[in-house]
């Protein structure tokens, strides 16, 4: 008959075990901490990313803003002035300061409204690509920020119903059209930079039209409630969004440093 013989196995002992369970849990320990870097590094970049382009949004809006505060200013000054002259002032023989300040008052009316951009905002917000940010504190400054332009689109929309309701109708009745096309060249120039220009004397003597319908207590309530809107929008509304957004900035700056510029030619 013959003889099976059987390979002998070697016994390992507790030792042995120990040490391949050891070395079995270091590798998958250590391949779990290199995924968890690999992945923080990432979403590292990614929030950097996203901070520089949010910045670049916020930053725009800032100076926008800042143009559309000098703007209703000056355009509340005109205001004061032409509310005055409806009151008491000659209605035929115009000053020539009065049409400047009629167009400020009545044709320069949506071009003052600062309209917010929110596209990375929202992007952060629908996407949960917020969670990049790891200061909560940048956080509560990316929530506060959308906060405040939903409060100033809702303000917006306030004055925009003021202008189609009382101060267009009242232009198209009382303001005349051929001075403004004489004023801006037939077209050459916007009304802004028409009211920009120095020295400009009217070919034409303007006029109010349909004077015999216009009532100065009337035309001086329209302009001094529209001036209680715009000074209302520019200190409340307006200025609670500009307070907002300089903490985010400062937020995005102090939590990205030198990745962060203040405008897209990379100057700091």
């Amino acid at each position: 008959m013959e003889v099976h013989h059987h390979p002998s196995v070697e016994k390992k002992n507790f030792k042995a075990y120990f040490l391949e369970f050891l070395m079995i849990f270091l590798a998958v320990t250590m391949g779990f901490f290199a995924e968890t870097i690999r992945e923080n590094i990432a979403e590292h970049a990614t929030g950097k990313e996203l901070a520089v382009s949010l910045y670049a949004e916020v930053y725009a809006d800032s100076v926008t803003m800042n143009d559309k505060m000098n703007m209703r200013l000056e355009k509340e000054k005109q205001m004061e002035y032409l509310r005055a002259y409806f009151l008491d002032s000659n209605l035929t023989d115009l000053s020539e300061k009065f049409y400047p300040s009629f167009a400020w008052t009545a044709v320069l009316t949506t071009s003052i409204i600062f309209e917010p951009n929110d596209g990375i905002l929202s992007q952060l917000r629908n996407s949960g690509t917020l969670r990049y940010f790891k200061s909560i504190y940048l956080q509560n400054c990316v929530s506060s920020i959308s906060v405040e332009i939903s409060k100033v689109r809702d303000r917006n929309e306030q004055e925009y119903h003021f202008i189609e309701e009382f101060v267009r109708p009242f232009t198209l009745k009382h303001f005349d059209f051929r001075w403004m096309d004489d004023y801006t060249k037939n077209g050459k120039l916007s009304i802004l930079q028409a009211l920009q220009q120095n020295g400009y004397h009217p070919r034409l003597k303007p006029i109010i039209k349909n004077l015999e319908d216009f009532k100065r207590q009337d035309a001086e309530g329209v302009v001094s409630y529209y001036l209680v809107i715009l000074r209302a929008t520019r200190q409340i509304h307006y200025q609670a969004y500009i307070t907002k957004n300089h903490e985010l900035l400062e937020a995005l700056r102090n939590e990205y440093g030198s990745a962060i510029t203040t405008d897209p030619a990379g100057k700091k």
